[in-house]
Formats: structure tokens, C-alpha cells, sequence
């Protein structure tokens, strides 16, 4: 894909009225615009580096009528040289129940938060509203849904994928504090051995995780 072309989105909890988490998303954002070649002086990398790096978005909330009690979803969208465009809407969450296996093309690669997730959209029209993908790689391994990370709950506590499809803020507060782990090849089988399987994104905190038992993974 031309740089030219090249567009990403990160996806906030505003709760409060205020950015939650904003030091991780700050790092996945300073940590894709590096990874892609964007020097210190650009404007979007000097702006992320200084010690306010959300006047923009700050700014734009201030602009809006926010209820305190409810939740919004944010989202941000940028290329390599300046923030593209901000959205704002109150958060509603899904109900799933079921879980339905899909098998990732071989060179797929969601490494980051790229704003172009068709393949996500074209796979979830195929499904109905109360159903979510989850996908395995060729070697049978699990990664995510096309929303969230995925944890599977044993009598060992909870494991993720050490190679999701997306490092998602909500899975790396939770390994930094200690709360889950990470397992090299989690299978289909150790999901329909687990007590349960949470989803968890930047708006779903391990204690409002979306719960599901393993009788909800479908093929």
C-alpha cells in the first residue's frame, strides 16, 4: 500500500468526559507512526511527544455535549502526518452469543490499527448481528475477533495469544498489571476446555468483558 494512502484509527473510552488510557494509546500510536518512518520533527510525532499531546482531541470534546453518566466511543483517524479526522458517539454494546470460526488468508497481517478493515466488514456481513468471527490462523492457532481481543479463562487464569492479530491498549494494561498471561499456541481445543471466553477492546475492561461459554464457538 502507497504511504500516500497509508490511514489509521485509534479508538478511545470517554468516560467522564475524559480519555481513558491515553498513555497507551499515545505509545501504539507513537510506535506505528516510527515503525512506518515518520521523523521527530513531523508535526503528529512532536504533537504526541509533548507533554499534552491530546490538545486536538481535547479541544474537540470540549466542543461537544457530554452526558457524565454515559460512555462514549471516540475514534481517531490519522496518517503519517497529521490527525485526519475525530468522531464522537455514545458507546452501545453488542450482544453476542455466538462465535463463529474463520480462517485467515495466509498473508493477512492486522499488526496495526489500520482504518481500512473491509476484510473485517465483508466477513461480518456474512454472519447474523448476534454472531462474531473469530479467527485462526493456518496452524489452527486463535487471534481475535474483528473487535476485540480474545482471553480464555482455565483454572490457571486467564490467557491471550502471544500473537493476536491487533496488540489491543485494554490486553497490554492487563499483562503489564499482572492479571493475564500470554500462551504461544492456543488452540480450539483449549477453548472447548476453558470455564469461559471474554472479549476485551478499549471500551470492554476485563470487568465488563462480554462473557461466553465455550458452547458459543461454532464452525
Amino acid at each position: 500500500m502507497p504511504r500516500s494512502s497509508l490511514s489509521f484509527i485509534e479508538t478511545f473510552m470517554v468516560s467522564g468526559g475524559e480519555l481513558q488510557a491515553g498513555d497507551l494509546h499515545q505509545e501504539r500510536m507513537l510506535r506505528t507512526l516510527t515503525d512506518f518512518g515518520v521523523e521527530a520533527s513531523q508535526p503528529i510525532l512532536q504533537s504526541l511527544l509533548s507533554a499534552t499531546p491530546w490538545l486536538e482531541v481535547e479541544s474537540y470534546l470540549t466542543k461537544q455535549t457530554l452526558l457524565p453518566s454515559t460512555i462514549y466511543r471516540l475514534t481517531l483517524e490519522y496518517d503519517l502526518t497529521k490527525i485526519r479526522a475525530i468522531r464522537l458517539i455514545p458507546y452501545q454494546r453488542r450482544s453476542i452469543s455466538k462465535l463463529r470460526l474463520v480462517q485467515l488468508p495466509e498473508s493477512f497481517d492486522y499488526s496495526y490499527k489500520y482504518a481500512d478493515r473491509c476484510f473485517f466488514d465483508r466477513v461480518k456481513a456474512t454472519l447474523p448481528d448476534d454472531e462474531e468471527p473469530l479467527f485462526v490462523r493456518q496452524d489452527g492457532t486463535i487471534t481475535d475477533t474483528s473487535f476485540t481481543n480474545i482471553l480464555v479463562e482455565t483454572e490457571e487464569g486467564y490467557f491471550t495469544p502471544t500473537d493476536p492479530l491487533l496488540k489491543g491498549i485494554q490486553r497490554e494494561y492487563l499483562l503489564r498489571c499482572g492479571l493475564i498471561a500470554e500462551h504461544d499456541h492456543l488452540t480450539l481445543t483449549h477453548l472447548t476446555h476453558a470455564r469461559s471466553l471474554l472479549l476485551i477492546n478499549a471500551l470492554l475492561p476485563l470487568e465488563d468483558a462480554l462473557c461466553l461459554p465455550p458452547t458459543a464457538i461454532h464452525f
